[in-house]
């Protein structure tokens, strides 16, 4: 009872208004009354697909920017398949509110989109816009192709010049949707972002995927595309040029995992210095897969969420080919401290967020229990819906992005986003605070000023601390589960260290609390018995020699429940019986990743 009640005080106490407020004055908007020092823990999906989206649109999805930031809000949606007369015979809703979105529609084909939905356009009736409408599936892989290899359709004319005009009319409707739902008052109930997705490939299409989230409504004049910047750094380059006057941006590298390696590419000298300034996240989990680790017989949880194939070619190939370990954040998070260890400065120095990645226009759509689909790639529901699954059974139902920001506004949350003070879950909404330091309490997690007392003496997750003036490395780590799911408990907190070992980087999982596990009636999806809600820790790294070079993230992970395939497979046994995939695991366990917390020598 002392723990969770230790838990309920050091973050529910944050929503009370501070005596020595200090609100944002960055923005045009009123003050937020709830302004918390310590800060609060913020909901987010940063990753979102509309219509606007050559994807999302082949695949019946029609709703629009302005419907996801309803739905976000908590509103109803309507999803494909749609009839005659408009309406849909599937309706979704959140269970909680979300309280910050960012609708990031594909830059790339935005415009083609346009000219061939649009029947006031010059190109609405030529021979490809027909083929679009007439023929969405095969339009789908057609139009990407050409996109992936950055050649333009007929439509768009000389130097693309008709799509380029065209792609004006829905960034600016894009632009309009985030100023409409952002809330401007003095509640600061809901926050939105203006971004796209830079959806880049290389190497035979290997997935280099990019959201670019702006901080304010200060935007430049069009979003650019694979099309206008085939790398990473002509990306920042152009972004640069455009994000000028009270402009600021980053972008945050998604689906690592179908890169076959290339994401975590070295940079060049040229790059090195901006990769973490320009990308200071990576997006770890979402619809997707997961990104953090392969496949590891020291990590049996590295299995979680794993899709079969490298990159978006091999799903479907005959045959899969190994997944490269490069493909992952951890070994990205190892090469990044070897490079500092040369070159001074460490460009993988990233922290997590997770989202959906949904091409429904349903930001936050994560329950298990009721997965619509999400479009990704996957099943579309344009004409009926099908028997059985709602999505490819290997795709899940993705994650949600957490801040510790002081409000709910651009400015706070643009800046808890930025220093990465931010955390990543598989779709529950667990709270997680991690610390790192010298001098932090042994009875911390019984102290009622625990969280000022970790801001006193220690850094928060996405913080750096220099080794060589460190006597010990102690970690704070308190979580609570999904407050509601009654049936969610939390099985145990890992820390997860890589540090420079002998000139290479050694990786060791430590379970600093666990608790007895619950058990699973997997011919139910019932929950037998009861577990911990919440947990906290204060665990001291004994290997720890003056000087390491090292990074720490931590790892909650909760109990065992149904996958949302095999639930669905019990509410539909004759489906289970003729289709279910033996190769996919009947049940989760659903989990948080904080940013890391490095030591530096230098």
């Amino acid at each position: 009872m002392q723990k969770i009640f230790f838990i309920y005080l050091s973050v529910f106490s944050f929503y009370l208004p501070s005596n020595d407020r200090q609100p944002y004055i960055t923005e045009d908007r009123e003050p937020c009354v709830m302004h918390a020092v310590n800060r609060i823990p913020l909901f987010g999906d940063l990753h979102v697909h509309t219509a606007l989206s050559l994807d999302a649109h082949t695949q019946g999805t029609l709703n629009t920017p302005d419907d996801a930031y309803r739905y976000a809000k908590g509103q109803s949606l309507y999803l494909q398949p749609y009839k005659e007369d408009g309406t849909s015979s599937r309706i979704s809703k959140l269970k909680q509110p979300l309280d910050f979105a960012a609708v990031t529609d594909h830059a790339e084909l935005l415009g083609e989109v346009r000219l061939c939905t649009d029947p006031k356009t010059q190109k609405y009736n030529s021979l490809q816009c027909k083929a679009y409408r007439n023929f969405p599936k095969l339009s789908y892989f057609y139009m990407n192709a050409k996109a992936s290899m950055r050649r333009p359709l007929g439509i768009c004319g000389e130097n693309r010049e008709n799509c380029l005009d065209a792609a004006q009319v829905p960034w600016q409707e894009t632009i309009d949707a985030a100023e409409r739902h952002y809330d401007r008052s003095e509640a600061c109930q809901f926050t939105t972002f203006v971004g796209y997705e830079w959806t880049g490939a290389a190497y035979s299409g290997n997935n280099l995927h990019r959201n670019v989230i702006f901080e304010s409504s200060n935007i430049p004049d069009k979003p650019i595309s694979f099309y206008e910047a085939s790398t990473r750094s002509e990306l920042w380059n152009q972004l640069d040029n455009d994000c000028k006057e009270n402009c600021d941006y980053m972008v945050i590298p998604h689906n690592s995992n179908l890169s076959n390696g290339f994401m975590f590419e070295k940079p060049t000298q040229d790059e090195i210095y901006l990769q973490n300034t320009r990308e200071p996240l990576v997006e770890i989990f979402q619809h997707k897969g997961s990104s953090e680790c392969a496949e590891d017989p020291k990590d049996p949880l590295c299995n979680f969420e794993q899709l079969p194939y490298k990159d978006f070619k091999s799903k479907f190939s005959i045959e899969f080919s190994d997944i490269p370990k490069s493909s992952f954040a951890r070994n990205a998070l190892g090469k990044g401290l070897l490079i500092n260890k040369t070159q001074n400065i460490n460009p993988f120095k990233f922290g997590f967020i997770g989202s959906t990645d949904t091409h429904l226009g349903t930001p936050g759509l994560v329950d298990e229990q009721v997965f619509d689909g999400h479009g990704g790639a996957g099943k579309s529901f344009r004409e009926s819906i099908p028997e059985g699954l709602p999505d490819d059974i290997e795709f899940n139902p993705g994650g949600l992005a957490v801040v510790w920001a002081e409000e709910n506004s651009r400015t706070s949350i643009f800046s808890a986003l930025k220093r990465k003070e931010v955390y990543g879950t598989s779709g529950p909404r667990f709270l997680v605070r991690f610390f790192l330091g010298d001098e932090l309490d042994e009875n911390l997690c019984n102290r009622s000023d625990a969280i000022s007392h970790a801001y006193e003496n220690g850094v928060p997750m996405g913080g750096t601390v220099k080794s060589n003036s460190m006597n010990k490395v102690k970690l704070f780590v308190s979580a609570s589960s999904d407050l509601s799911n009654n049936k969610q408990y939390i099985e145990k907190l890992q820390v997860i260290k890589g540090v420079i070992k002998n000139g290479e980087v050694e990786t060791s999982i430590h379970d600093i609390k666990t608790s007895e596990p619950t058990k699973l009636d997997l011919n139910t999806c019932e929950v037998v018995g009861s577990g911990a809600k919440s947990m906290c820790a204060l665990w001291e790294d004994k290997d720890f020699n003056k000087g390491d070079e090292a990074y720490y993230y931590v790892r909650v992970i909760a109990n065992q429940s149904c996958r949302w395939s095999h639930d669905l497979c019990i509410k539909n046994p004759n489906y289970c019986q003729e289709d279910e995939d033996s190769s996919i695991p009947k049940f989760v366990q659903e989990r948080a990743w904080t940013s890391p917390v490095w030591l530096e020598n230098s």
